[in-house]
């Protein structure tokens, strides 16, 4: 009885095991059969490219665009081995478009700042329409705006624990910590005499960074350009770092909280700051030949990436401040902002009114992303490294879909 029983229970199982193998083939089957219609019908759409009907040519891209990864080699492969120049020359176009996912719109004026949070799926805008916005970047549509700040609003970053955010509002001296959930101002940090711009907060969460920006114009003696350390929790400033003889416009904090670098625009220089004791460890005079405007620590913390308006982009010891590498934009070109991706391999890197990635090892550029229309102030990798933001004087945020190097 026990043997019939277990022979019994082995040949059902070995009629299921028959029945999943035989529904895995013709599913396999039917994937090929529709691999087959897909690629059958790339290569209709790509002749299509080269039709001298504009309405059957528009609707062809289109269609390739809406195909996505699955059209997107095939139309590569056709701006370069196909017989007619004129499909060559659509596809090359066309190929562009397959890399910006999302164009948000929203902002009434320039976007200044984005910054995305830390699982990829929400980013945070701001700008001269003295806003703060709130974006799913899976669907790209807005989720929450946040008003109060009485000028251009800076800088905006995320917490460490994303339920909170932080600003800076510019002109009207505050730096304000919300409660983004509900769109609600929590505290603000004050005491600057004309203008608060570039801030950060640290990754322990401990403390507020933020630089002044006075009026390198004039000799007053409000025209300060100092960088005020704040508990974070109790709003109380704990250090003020003198040096800087112009505008502080960007700060950053290495990973590990214990360094703040900051950028001095036009004193065209930059500073690390030992965050307990208030004082320079670097200083980096003459920095760049134009203007100092982004800085960003490496993932282990050991160096120091800047940028400026002279198109270059460099590497600096962030303990001894020796120069390692330069990076040379396109001439004559002015970068805003920078950021590194997250294995610490590619640089996004802002070129007046293009966004390019930069290999580190090599230096020389992946791509240009050039769909804004007017010059791009920031940038922002997506934490896979496959994605990236950019925003402007465009009153835009696009998502871009980072290529391979080609």
């Amino acid at each position: 009885m026990i043997i019939t029983s277990v022979r019994a229970r082995l040949l059902a199982l070995l009629a299921l095991t028959a029945l999943v193998a035989l529904a895995w083939t013709s599913a396999r089957a039917d994937d090929e059969k529709d691999k087959k219609a897909d690629s059958k019908e790339i290569a209709k759409l790509i002749e299509q490219l080269g039709d001298d009907d504009d309405d059957k040519r528009v609707a062809a891209e289109q269609k390739l665009v809406d195909l996505g990864d699955a059209a997107h080699e095939a139309v590569r492969k056709a701006m370069k081995d196909h017989p007619d120049a004129d499909v060559r020359l659509r596809a090359r176009v066309l190929e562009r478009r397959f890399h910006q996912l999302r164009k948000m719109t929203g902002h009434t004026k320039a976007v200044r700042y984005v910054t995305v949070s830390k699982d990829g799926k929400k980013a945070l805008s701001c700008g001269h329409d003295k806003t703060i916005r709130l974006w799913d970047l899976t669907t790209g549509k807005e989720i929450k705006k946040l008003e109060g700040h009485t000028s251009y609003v800076w800088q905006v970053n995320f917490c460490p624990n994303e339920k909170e955010i932080i600003s800076s509002g510019g002109p009207d001296k505050t730096v304000r910590l919300w409660d983004l959930d509900k769109g609600e101002e929590l505290k603000q940090y004050t005491g600057f005499r004309l203008r608060v711009m570039g801030i950060a907060l640290s990754p322990d969460g401990k403390y507020v960074a933020a630089g002044e920006s006075g009026d390198a114009k004039t000799d007053k003696d409000e025209d300060t350009f100092d960088t005020y350390l704040f508990d974070k929790a109790t709003g109380k400033q704990v250090q003020r770092m003198k040096g800087h003889t112009g505008y502080v416009w960007r700060a950053a904090f290495s990973p590990d909280s214990t360094m703040l670098a900051t950028a001095g625009m036009n004193d065209n220089s930059y500073r690390i700051w030992d965050v307990q004791t208030g004082k320079a460890t670097v200083v980096g005079k003459d920095a760049h030949d134009d203007c100092v405007t982004g800085v960003a620590f490496s993932g282990d913390g050991k160096s120091l990436y800047t940028c400026g308006r002279d198109s270059r982009v460099k590497v600096w010891d962030a303990q001894t401040g020796k120069l390692g590498k330069t990076y040379d934009l396109a001439k004559d070109t002015k970068c805003e902002a920078i950021a590194l991706s997250p294995d610490g391999k590619r640089l996004l890197a802002t070129e007046d009114k293009a966004a390019v990635v930069l290999d580190l090892e090599s230096g020389k550029p992946v791509f240009r992303f050039e769909e804004h229309t007017d010059d791009v102030y920031t940038v922002a990798f997506l934490p896979d490294g496959q994605k990236a933001l950019s925003a402007g004087k465009d009153n835009t945020v696009r998502m871009w879909r980072v290529p391979k190097q080609q």
